[in-house]
């Protein structure tokens, strides 16, 4: 068990070595030595006693607000930093060549992804989603002509715009408006800020595993306080993990009105509709796909761009086969 998503009100406690979780006044160990991240979903607490435990054993520690959104993250000594790596990080974001490059790529990445995820549909019948892939295309040939990072962040926000307007083919369900975030104002605008920010947090796990410097980013601008990097490597994984379990809970009929409270314009996923949620999403990290996880992919993914900066190979983002 790499990641242990808690979803429910709970109790973290130290026994020994062994980490124990209370719900409900139930008491249920987990081996810590089994463990690698632990994403805090709900209200919680704990102790300086367990987090010396997950400390010692390499433990990441994300929590979650009530809103769902990424608040911060207990991290273990880091075993694995390298000045070499992080000066070459910094080197190839400030050569603006270099770092456009990277940029389009991620960009390209996430294009490709959301495109794959339309002709999927259009394969099994769903034409609608016809004008909307063509424009992406258009889009797409255009990546390679943005001037900086603000034009290829706004080029990918037209490829958004393009795509989710597409959804509505795909089933009557997923016609959710416009995107509309903090707070999201529906269900479908809910499920997709709560499960970004999933994303987020284990794109964030997977980098940490490698010597890049979080706080270091291409396609996003760095800035403080923040894992800009997790931003810029999850664009080409949110069609993959975020828009496929959508889709796939909204076809199967999955989706139930007791997820989600919804008052005053405001849709939050309830506790029942976030251990539903995050269930499907640690089934996805699992799924295999061209002999890997997707959990592995993202492991890959960031090994690839040390890999570029380092100047071993040619960073090319994670694209799903058509």
């Amino acid at each position: 068990m790499e990641t242990l998503f808690v979803s429910r009100d709970a109790v973290l406690k130290r026994k020994e070595n062994t980490l124990f979780i209370s719900v409900n006044g139930e008491a249920r160990p987990f081996p810590i030595e089994k463990i690698r991240h632990i994403v805090l979903m709900s209200e919680s607490r704990l102790n300086s006693r367990l987090l010396c435990l997950c400390g010692a054993n390499g433990v990441r520690i994300s929590v979650f607000d009530y809103y769902g959104y990424f608040k911060g993250a207990f991290e273990p000594i880091d075993q694995s930093a390298s000045g070499r790596v992080k000066l070459e990080q910094a080197r190839s974001i400030l050569d603006p060549s270099e770092r456009m490059g990277i940029a389009r790529e991620l960009v390209r990445g996430a294009g490709h992804n959301m495109r794959a995820n339309l002709l999927y549909y259009r394969y099994r019948g769903e034409m609608g989603v016809n004008s909307a892939v063509q424009q992406m295309d258009a889009l797409m040939e255009r990546i390679g002509k943005a001037p900086d990072p603000p034009g290829l962040m706004g080029m990918e926000g037209q490829l958004h715009q393009q795509y989710y307007a597409a959804w509505r083919h795909i089933d009557p369900g997923l016609d959710f408006g416009r995107r509309v975030r903090r707070p999201p104002n529906n269900p479908i605008n809910c499920l997709i800020s709560f499960l970004n920010q999933m994303t987020y947090a284990v794109v964030r796990h997977e980098t940490c595993k490698t010597h890049l410097d979080g706080s270091l980013s291409w396609l996003h601008a760095p800035g403080n306080g923040r894992s800009s990097l997790s931003l810029d490597l999850s664009e080409p994984f949110k069609p993959l993990f975020t828009d496929v379990l959508i889709f796939r809970m909204t076809r199967k009929r999955m989706i139930k009105d007791n997820w989600f409270e919804q008052h005053d314009g405001v849709c939050l996923l309830t506790e029942l509709g976030r251990r539903h949620v995050a269930e499907q999403f640690s089934g996805r990290l699992e799924e295999t796909v061209q002999k890997r996880t997707y959990r592995e992919w993202v492991y890959r993914e960031a090994l690839n761009l040390e890999r570029h900066v380092m100047g071993i190979a040619e960073y090319e983002s994670f694209k799903r086969r058509l």
